[in-house]
């Protein structure tokens, strides 16, 4: 009887330790198409340019082995902007925010070091980066008192961006994967364009004249406002980044 119960709680604890085996984030090989680079190659940023731009058609379509969406369009559910003093004092809410273009990237410069989980990369892109969603707006533009709520799109013509990533090792089931710590991105561009509709309750005429000066203005306006968007695009790309990096072993990506 005392044999018969030991083995019942033997099996029980398989259960258990099975469950939890199978709980545990399983490591995945580096997908089809992404390339491998050497930690010691003297070539190792040409090497990881040419791996980034082979992966980009891939995470243009998704990758379902790492759980990951298509990044063109990058979907952002909410972005708040509360720019509370200065030209503009706003409090602009935008919502269900899908960023176009981003798969026309291009890679310029990349500087690696590995020792300290650090890398930086300079990219434009091919198209301009689109903002299009939904958005509330209320507040104050330079002189002008400005409401609405409605459909937005946002353009950037030209833009350059440097991204910073930070990383740290981490260990996972005795397997080594890498944490993004921080990600920092700055960028430029030659012109913003903005289109909000249904400004002032739809008054067709007022939200015109409010377009007009909000491009006539545009870059007072990013002055204003850049660092909210730089933030939102890291944020972003934060997102991506680590949900590679968690499902894919570090020595997958750099051997």
């Amino acid at each position: 009887m005392i044999a018969a119960e030991v083995l019942k709680i033997a099996g029980c604890l398989v259960c258990v330790i099975a469950g939890i085996a199978s709980a545990a984030p399983a490591a995945v090989k580096l997908p089809k198409g992404f390339v491998q680079c050497k930690k010691n190659d003297p070539e190792l940023a040409e090497c990881m340019k040419s791996s980034l731009h082979s992966a980009i058609p891939h995470l243009i379509k998704g990758i379902p082995s790492l759980g990951m969406y298509s990044i063109d369009p990058l979907r952002i559910s909410t972005l708040l902007i509360d720019q509370g003093n200065g030209p503009v004092s706003i409090k602009l809410n935008f919502r269900d925010l899908d960023i176009l273009n981003i798969g026309t990237v291009k890679i310029q410069n990349l500087y690696a070091d590995l020792n300290n989980y650090n890398i930086t990369v300079d990219v434009d892109f091919d198209k301009p980066i689109i903002l299009d969603g939904n958005y509330d707006i209320k507040g104050k533009v330079i002189i002008l008192p400005i409401t609405g709520d409605g459909k937005s799109r946002i353009t950037l013509e030209n833009l350059k961006a440097k991204i910073n990533v930070y990383l740290k090792p981490t260990m996972k089931n005795g397997v080594t994967y890498v944490d993004v710590v921080d990600l920092k991105l700055k960028f430029t561009t030659t012109r913003m364009r903005l289109k909000l509709d249904n400004l002032f309750k739809g008054d067709k005429a007022l939200g015109n004249n409010m377009n007009t000066f909000l491009n006539d203005n545009w870059s007072e306006i990013l002055g204003e406002l850049q660092s909210s968007f730089e933030n939102a695009l890291a944020a972003a790309f934060t997102s991506v980044t680590q949900q590679f990096f968690s499902k894919v072993p570090y020595n997958q990506v750099f051997v």
